[in-house]
């Protein structure tokens, strides 16, 4: 069973890329045969502008050389691996291919000789991306839990996001950069689960030291501040935590510390606020237990819904492709069809009985 991994906590703030790395960034999106807005998506990402007027200006002082870009590509990258200055590498690094063993090697083991073939999908990618060794049981919960999230309704924001580009043909990248950057927020998927640990282990130091959990909770409500994993504004109580509860339970996850310790959090804000655990709250202490520290849950957790934003792209182009044919379909054979004038078929009755 793997331990809780509490590593360092990512920065919160944005530091602004260099113009030189944005500008980088946005040669190796076009090197890959990306088209001008997806470059344009690159350059922007990296310049971690917070205002509109910042991001507008730093991209006009780009514009002449994105510009040239966008005429003519970058095919000096096409044919070498993308380079890294200081500061952009690591030892023991994350990955690495090995021509010397015709292999790839991902946090020191190698992906064709230990792990294709001996690892599930879900257990590779927790290694990835939180260096964590998953039991059968807690990736097989792990992937029970990304079934459990899969709402795809076109009305949630980010998918309609992805509709509503998808539908007017937009390729497939267009669709992601859209959804993403409305899907990956902090009020919505993936951040709420990392908010939510991160607020579990402040409850945890709280209550190691003596303070009791309603103490605690009232001070942070009487500051004004929320509590993550709780509440779900436009649905209501959430429909997939009593299904994640009796997945954990299967897998003996049921009664973990960071679980027992968000329903008593949940016993004090029903009767202060008749708030409910939300399934960012359920999945964040799980996660929790398992081992996973919060940015890396955040992470893994991506890798859940980012589904339904591939599912949006992929209906609207089968419906539109539908649409199309069906309006070619109808087109021929009103071109097909007889026209006659009004009064045409008496006339021709008239000349016919002269």
């Amino acid at each position: 069973m793997a331990s809780r991994k509490r590593g360092p906590r990512a920065p919160r703030s944005t530091r602004a890329v260099p113009l030189a790395g944005a500008l980088e960034n946005a040669r190796l999106a076009r090197a890959t045969g990306a088209a001008p807005p997806e470059m344009l998506a690159a350059a922007l990402a990296s310049l971690g502008e917070s205002t509109v007027a910042g991001a507008i200006a730093a991209l006009q002082r780009l514009r002449p050389a994105l510009e040239r870009l966008a005429a003519g590509g970058a095919p000096e990258l096409a044919r070498r691996p993308a380079r890294l200055e200081r500061g952009l590498t690591f030892e023991p690094e994350l990955a690495r291919v090995r021509p010397d063993l015709r292999d790839h090697e991902i946090r020191g083991r190698l992906l064709f000789g230990q792990l294709v073939g001996r690892r599930s999908f879900f257990q590779v990618a927790a290694w990835s991306i939180a260096g964590l060794e998953l039991s059968v049981r807690d990736a097989r919960l792990l992937e029970d839990l990304g079934v459990n999230t899969q709402l795809l309704d076109p009305h949630i924001w980010p998918l309609a996001v992805a509709r509503r580009i998808a539908v007017h043909g937009a390729p497939l990248a267009r669709s992601l950069v859209g959804g993403v950057a409305a899907l990956f927020t902090p009020g919505i998927t993936v951040e709420p689960v990392a908010a939510f640990m991160r607020f579990l282990d402040e409850m945890q130091r709280a209550v190691d030291a003596g303070r009791p959990i309603p103490e605690v909770i009232d001070a942070r409500l009487r500051r004004g501040q929320r509590v993550p994993g709780f509440g779900r504004p436009v649905l209501g109580p959430d429909e997939r935590v009593p299904h994640a509860l009796r997945l954990a339970r299967r897998q003996g996850r049921g009664s973990g510390e960071s679980l027992v310790l968000a329903r008593a959090v949940e016993r004090v804000l029903v009767d202060r606020k008749g708030l409910v655990l939300n399934s960012a709250g359920v999945q964040g202490a799980l996660m929790r237990d398992i081992g996973f520290s919060a940015d890396a849950a955040a992470a893994f957790c991506a890798l859940y819904f980012v589904v339904p934003l591939l599912a949006q792209h992929a209906f609207a182009v089968e419906r539109r492709a539908e649409r199309a044919t069906s309006t070619r379909s109808g087109t021929a054979a009103s071109r097909s069809t007889p026209r006659t004038r009004p009064g045409g078929s008496t006339a021709r009755r008239r000349r016919a009985a002269r």
